[in-house]
């Protein structure tokens, strides 16, 4: 009989789960795990004004407002206990106008617990632009650069009385706002490209307090809540913390800082451990020294290591339907049409099997908590939609989708998945926690060091054998309930190329950066997230900053490493990573300059002489027909801007040496006449260098 393996392994990449690009025909079989929950209960947020409760039910569904998040982000004019109370007296069928007059007279307006502050550490010349020669690209990255200087934010709560509250947690330094009208607050892994912009920028006393408030709300919660308010305390996101903490250090080599982080991240990712994990079992076979292909031979077993399952609760106490205060009304609309529409909806969810979110790309504002297991019960999506034989009627805002696409959706089942991004960035922390962990030690032997490793080791151990295809030297998600890897994939399936990067094995290396290059070269405005057209804000068309720079990461890391072991394949290829960052810098400056964007005696406004700047990022992109981005004319819907703003200014500086002068599809830049000569020459002396 042969032993089996043993480990906990994380089951759930929120935004990876809206991953459905068509997989090659599988031949390879990976090993069947079975399933032990070991995840513990954790409390939701049960906040009776912010979080749950009959006043937050009737506001939100009262239509007081546009946007459910501005009630949300009022604070109170008076202690909560008599808030509760003056409810109270309310009629139960309040109309819109008394429940209007409720919230005058009980809170502030949104917002007015959230200040503008002037960053301390603010330049007018960042390092970034040193080297940048062409006057149009030195001028969109001093546009963005200024964009810092009106999104420094502070919490302030000084007027509230006595029992007075606010949703906006307690944190202590300024913290970039993530740049939408209604997005008041920092928001957890945007957090790390607003860094990655920051350090660039030369702002490093600010870099180091937005760090400092993530770490503060670990030290509060025990994790980093999804965003800067008490209605996300019960949500996290991929855990990007430690890789931010690295980040800093190698900019700033501030060894107190990692001294006092290393604690907080070692708390994190204990967290995942406890509440997002589950031990799967199965048979492990020793592969070659390559990695690359398995021989059969022999059964080891491994130790236990530390996956989570959810970037959200599922094991809480009694099943309901969990609506999100920020998004409840909309919540609210897809959970009453389910529960009393078509029979496989009411059944499935009756059972409470149903756990989806917007956050995830699985279904379109909806999340729903399952207070027993996330196994109990009928898989909605894994069985009914695909067996699915009934039309929706016209009401139903399932009908929003083909069948095809519900089947698409069908296919995803994130309480039993094993999703490679975010195992990938938990690898990655580890190691990150590892190495801290020895520099702040003055490098001598310490077990905590080598605990981490060890965890780490076993993590990519686990990933080869379930989610990696020797075959195709492809990775693709884990689907526990059917023993085999998901027959969609997807742009976050590349994340291990750079989280991971040499411990792969090169087959991968290879068809990772093959697989890049030939998505650049359909989609040269962008890497969508899949190939499907789902309607959501994570699949085709729409062109995610993010999963740009990952992909570009992704690239550079295995162009390094073909290029060290002198590979052949490599040649082809070469440059991927660049181009990649051209067209990302391009798509995000043509979006900036048809919304308004200019650069004094330099670019004029598109279509008009107009001399001032005033265009702005875009949170997110569309692609057009012909793989280019779409360029926007509208600047109301930028959205939450700051990763673009962060992660272009990255860009600016990694690539300098090697960026064109950009160039926007069926539109010509509106030069200032004096320019033109100037940056012809330019134009020629940039070609000749890319040569």
């Amino acid at each position: 009989m042969r032993p089996f393996c043993k480990l906990q392994i994380l089951v759930m990449s929120a935004w990876a789960l809206a991953s459905v690009t068509t997989a090659a025909d599988q031949i390879y079989s990976p090993p069947r795990a079975a399933v032990e929950d070991t995840r513990s209960p954790q409390k939701v947020c049960e906040h009776p004004i912010y979080c749950d409760g009959p006043i937050l039910r009737a506001i939100q569904l009262g239509s007081v407002f546009d946007s459910d998040k501005t009630f949300i982000d009022m604070p109170t004019r008076k202690p909560v206990s008599d808030i509760v109370h003056a409810f109270g007296k309310l009629p139960l069928n309040a109309t819109r106008g008394q429940l209007a007059a409720f919230v005058h007279d009980n809170f502030y307006p949104a917002g007015s617990d959230v200040v503008e502050v002037e960053l301390e550490d603010w330049n007018d010349d960042p390092p970034f632009l040193k080297g940048i020669v062409d006057p149009v690209l030195r001028g969109y990255g001093l546009s963005l650069h200024n964009q810092w200087k009106t999104l420094g934010r502070k919490r302030d709560t000084s007027f509230l009385c006595a029992g007075c509250e606010s949703s906006l947690l307690p944190v202590n330094h300024t913290f970039i706002a993530s740049g939408s009208k209604t997005t008041r607050e920092f928001h957890y892994w945007n957090t790390y490209y607003v860094e990655l912009g920051l350090l660039q920028s030369g702002l490093y006393k600010t870099a180091r307090g937005v760090l400092q408030n993530l770490l503060d709300t670990i030290a509060l919660y025990g994790f980093v809540p999804s965003g800067g308010r008490i209605y996300y305390t019960d949500r996290t996101e991929p855990p990007l913390l430690a890789l931010m903490v690295k980040t800093y250090f190698e900019a700033t080599q501030d060894l107190d800082f990692v001294t006092a982080a290393l604690p907080l991240l070692k708390r994190e990712l204990a967290y995942w451990d406890k509440y997002r994990s589950v031990n799967v079992t199965y048979t492990r076979n020793i592969t070659d020294a390559s990695l690359g292909k398995r021989d059969h031979i022999e059964v080891v077993t491994s130790k236990t290591t530390t996956f989570g399952p959810n970037l959200f609760s599922t094991a809480i106490f009694n099943r309901y339907a969990y609506l999100r205060p920020e998004t409840y009304s909309s919540d609210y609309t897809i959970a009453k049409t389910s529960f009393s529409g078509p029979s496989l909806f009411s059944t499935a969810l009756s059972y409470g099997s149903l756990y989806a979110a917007t956050e995830s790309g699985t279904f379109p504002s909806i999340q729903y908590a399952n207070r027993y297991t996330a196994t109990i019960g009928p898989s909605l999506f894994s069985t009914a939609l695909n067996r699915r034989q009934l039309n929706l009627p016209k009401d139903n805002p399932f009908a929003a989708f083909t069948k095809d696409q519900l089947c698409v959706l069908g296919s995803v089942n994130i309480n039993s998945t094993i999703p490679v991004n975010l195992n990938s960035i938990l690898y990655q922390a580890e190691i990150i926690v590892a190495n801290l962990t020895s520099i702040v030690n003055r490098y001598e032997v310490d077990g905590e060091s080598d605990m981490y490793r060890k965890r780490a080791e076993e993590r990519l151990k686990t990933m080869l054998d379930l989610t990696y295809n020797p075959d195709t030297g492809l990775f693709a998600d884990y689907n526990l309930g059917l023993g085999q890897q998901s027959d969609v994939w997807s742009v976050n399936s590349l994340w291990p190329s750079w989280a991971i990067g040499n411990a792969l094995p090169a087959n991968h290396k290879q068809r990772a950066l093959e697989n890049i290059a030939q998505l650049h070269d359909k989609f040269p405005g962008g890497l969508p997230n899949t190939y499907y057209n789902t309607s959501l804000g994570w699949d085709y068309p729409n062109i995610k900053p993010p999963l740009q720079h990952m992909a570009i990461r992704s690239a550079d890391a295995a162009e390094k490493s073909l290029s060290n072991d002198n590979s052949t394949v490599y040649a082809p290829y070469k440059g991927t990573a660049a181009k990649i960052a051209q067209s990302t810098i391009e798509t995000a400056f043509c979006n900036w300059y048809t919304t308004g964007g200019s650069i004094p005696g330099v670019l004029n406004s598109y279509g008009s002489n107009s001399k001032s700047s005033s265009g702005v990022s875009l949170g997110s992109f569309i692609i057009g027909p012909d793989g280019n981005a779409v360029t926007a004319t509208n600047a109301e819907s930028q959205g939450d801007f700051t990763w673009t703003t962060g992660i272009t200014i990255w860009l600016l500086n990694q690539y300098k040496s090697q960026l064109r002068i950009p160039s926007c599809p069926n539109i010509k830049l509106n030069l200032v006449n004096k320019v033109c000569k100037k940056r012809t020459r330019s134009v020629r002396r940039s070609h000749s260098l890319n040569q």
